[in-house]
């Protein structure tokens, strides 16, 4: 069947893009046009879950670079992804007030999301059941504030895997992976900072980074954001991610001490 033809030009500016298939004018005639599977429209109008994250970094060195970033995690340090093969993770509190109870969640030894949801005990770890390659929220479940810094970490060590900073009740993390049951979308994101210690205006230079299973981060963007504005970048064409890939922001430049970074972004999972 030929392509119907349309010599109307009324309404040639008006096109419907929230819709897979749409005419466009082409200067004699209509013709068909189907969306890219890559675009904005198709990926929201498609996606099986949505996510969005975020994350702060409440001080960060003039000392960050390259070589030595600072991811924007409550950490405040370059962040340290747990093993692929998984391992067993506690949490505990700084304060022995904490038995609230907390929700963690992650992917286990499959990359697959689980969550866990149990009670503090104050000073004392909590052993979490399961096996986790990644850790990417835990937030208070409770009618309390945390009194203290409640801490995810590896089993019978002192890595830190989350941390969530006594009256945020929440992790703020910019680091996320992908499941291994489906693909990524990286839509947009949003950076800012602040200087609470002064008013002097202090700049940054953040880098957008994705890791492929078994391989090495990779800078997709840097981006520099000051004190004084913020910095948002939405994709017309989002970034795709294939399954198992880590996202990280990573401070590698400050010129200025003891500054705050803030990062957000929004992953589509389709």
């Amino acid at each position: 069947m030929s392509n119907p033809v349309y010599k109307d030009t009324a309404n040639a500016s008006s096109r419907n893009i929230n819709v897979n298939l749409n005419y466009l004018w082409d200067g004699s005639e209509w013709i068909p046009q189907s969306s890219s599977t890559s675009s904005e429209g198709y990926i929201l109008g498609n996606a099986n879950d949505s996510i969005h994250k975020f994350g702060n970094n409440p001080s960060v060195s003039n000392s960050v670079s390259i070589s030595s970033p600072e991811t924007v995690w409550d950490g405040a340090s370059k962040y340290e992804f747990p093993p692929d093969s998984g391992t067993g993770i506690q949490v505990k509190s700084s304060s022995n007030q904490d038995a609230q109870e907390v929700i963690v969640q992650g992917l286990d030894s499959n990359f697959l999301t689980q969550s866990w949801t149990g009670n503090l005990g104050g000073t004392g770890d909590v052993n979490i059941p399961g096996s986790w390659s990644r850790v990417y929220r835990a937030y208070n479940n409770g009618s309390v504030n945390f009194s203290g810094t409640v801490d995810i970490h590896a089993s019978g060590s002192a890595t830190s895997y989350a941390k969530i900073i006594g009256a945020n009740n929440q992790t703020l993390m910019s680091i996320y992976t992908i499941p291994s049951n489906y693909s990524g979308y990286i839509m947009g994101y949003n950076l800012s900072a602040q200087n609470t210690s002064s008013s002097s205006e202090i700049g940054f230079a953040i880098q957008l980074k994705t890791r492929e299973y078994g391989k090495v981060l990779r800078t997709r963007e840097t981006v520099s954001v000051n004190t004084s504005s913020s910095t948002s970048n939405q994709f017309t064409f989002p970034i795709k991610l294939e399954p198992k890939t880590d996202i990280v922001f990573d401070v590698i430049g400050a010129n200025g001490n003891n500054g705050s970074v803030n990062a957000s972004f929004d992953v589509a999972l389709l």
